[in-house]
């Protein structure tokens, strides 16, 4: 695919489209549809898209608050099947990177352990924080995964 990929904000027209994704991506272990349509009301700068030059949406992530002021999560991060290999990823994460507010200092994400992503953390400045072997319940261990902005900007 050759196309040219622009990155937005999501908006409402988006979240079908991102859903899709999300089934796509991670069928049986995906956020339900209503989830998108909160998560646009509470986190809406944390929530990137990727499109190609038709608007079809390539990826997303989902970044949100935690309690901790200087502390973000990314929720989720996908790429279609097609977009692969393209650095779409990897742009999305750079974009968020660049966006924080100054007060936020780290992000936090979770993946499993043997998940191809966690290399693509790595390139990104993520370093293995911790480790939970029943994160999502038993049997679904999760390495968790931390950017520190001082470090790396």
């Amino acid at each position: 695919m050759n196309d040219a990929v622009d990155f937005f904000l999501a908006t409402k027209s988006d979240l079908i489209a991102i859903d899709a994704l999300e089934q796509q991506c991670f069928a049986g272990h995906s956020y339900p549809d209503f989830f998108f349509r909160q998560a646009l009301d509470c986190w809406p700068n944390g929530f990137l898209i990727a499109k190609d030059s038709q608007g079809s949406v390539l990826g997303y992530l989902l970044a949100s608050t935690s309690a901790e002021v200087d502390t973000h999560w990314v929720l989720s991060v996908a790429v279609a099947d097609i977009a692969r290999g393209q650095g779409i990823g990897g742009q999305l994460i750079s974009r968020l990177i660049s966006t924080l507010p100054a007060e936020v200092n780290y992000l936090q994400l979770t993946v499993a352990p043997d998940n191809p992503a966690k290399a693509l953390y790595a390139r990104h400045g993520f370093i293995e924080h911790g480790f939970e072997a029943d994160y999502f319940g038993k049997g679904e261990p999760r390495l968790l995964m931390r950017f520190a902005k001082a470090e790396n900007t």
